[in-house]
């Protein structure tokens, strides 16, 4: 269940996460952010969607758990390619994000990261904060193909009731967990 009944509540909280964001994370966000557009620009026959270069996975992870690219670079640059481009090619969602989890260092949460800076409309983040702000304990879920079917579908569909982006509604969803956890 959402913490929020409106548009405007989801839009303060929002801009609470915006204030308290420092500069440097508000510039690496921004940068994280930035790569979707060099993810379009490798389309080829091959990666018809495009694919990750292994820095901008490691910068995905550091954004997302600050310890994981040590655990990233276990990945070969090839093996991140390849498997990316085959994640941007796929249609279903829990695929998707269980595919990216084959990669070293990338579990739900931070494949999640990749598949809503990849298409941003139709993907949340899965974050131990916004799961506390709908009444959720991290550690207590099973990040299992229902599970994820479930917060996305919640996630899009709040997203459409309250007419926000996908990003809008999980920075509210990140602030209000925070300072209610």
């Amino acid at each position: 269940m959402l913490p929020f009944t409106t548009q405007r509540e989801i839009c303060d909280m929002e801009a609470r996460y915006l204030e308290r964001q420092s500069a440097t994370d508000e510039n690496l966000e921004e940068a994280v952010i930035g790569f979707k557009e060099n993810v379009r620009s490798r389309e080829t026959h091959e990666t018809p969607n495009g694919y990750l270069l292994k820095a901008e996975l490691s910068s995905m992870a550091y954004w997302k758990s600050h310890y994981l690219p040590n655990k990233i670079d276990k990945n070969s640059p090839r093996l991140i390619e390849k498997l990316t481009g085959e994640v941007f090619r796929l249609d279903d969602d829990w695929e998707k994000l269980e595919k990216l989890t084959w990669l070293h260092g990338v579990r739900e949460s931070v494949a999640s990261v990749i598949l809503h800076l990849y298409d941003p409309k139709k993907y949340p983040i899965l974050d131990k904060h916004a799961l506390h702000a709908i009444g959720i304990d991290y550690q207590e879920v099973n990040y299992d193909e229902p599970f994820w079917r479930q917060y996305v579908n919640l996630c899009r569909a709040a997203s459409e009731r309250y007419d926000v982006s996908m990003r809008k509604l999980d920075r509210a969803l990140y602030q209000y967990g925070k300072d209610n956890s």
